[in-house]
């Protein structure tokens, strides 16, 4: 995973670090357990009608999250929205940066405890919805910002390329 040294403005002892890790990957695991527990009961009462509300909420939410961090960064530029990311990404993802322009941000994140989790948990469909918020949050933050991805761990490829980019430059 990518060290939350990025993110922190002192040293982080090494042992703390794996500790809060392996404190995060705990909590991530519980907080998946039970939706896809909840997911699975409605959907075996209400069938995939049920299922569909529950995703629908998960792109709204998604679409709050782009606002509110606009709203928490002042100029809603595509660096700023990347800086945003990679903070809240620092720890539980691992990533490549391929590219840092203006106009365009390119990673290549290789690891990712989301998809390890749902993996686990044999629930891979359900995990894929924290992929499919990465439009809508994006487009919410600001919508002249665009995105592309070809492939996510979550679905069994070797990598995520996301691909952040000013839709007027593109």
């Amino acid at each position: 995973m990518s060290s939350l040294q990025q993110i922190s403005s002192k040293p982080i002892p090494e042992a703390v670090e794996k500790a809060f890790l392996m404190r995060l990957r705990s909590e991530m695991l519980i907080g998946a357990t039970l939706l896809v527990a909840a997911v699975r009961a409605i959907q075996a009462k209400y069938g995939d009608e049920g299922v569909e509300a529950i995703h629908h909420a998960f792109k709204e939410v998604a679409v709050e999250r782009g606002e509110k961090m606009a709203r928490e960064v002042g100029a809603p530029t595509l660096q700023a929205y990347c800086s945003a990311l990679e903070a809240g990404c620092a720890g539980s993802q691992e990533w490549l940066k391929l590219e840092d322009t203006d106009t365009r941000q390119v990673y290549r994140f290789t690891r990712c405890m989301w998809a390890e989790v749902f993996a686990e948990l044999d629930a891979l469909d359900i995990g894929f919805w924290l992929c499919e918020g990465d439009v809508p949050m994006a487009s919410a933050f600001n919508p002249a910002i665009g995105f592309q991805r070809t492939k996510t761990l979550m679905e069994g490829d070797d990598c995520c390329d996301h691909i952040f980019y000013l839709k007027n430059e593109a």
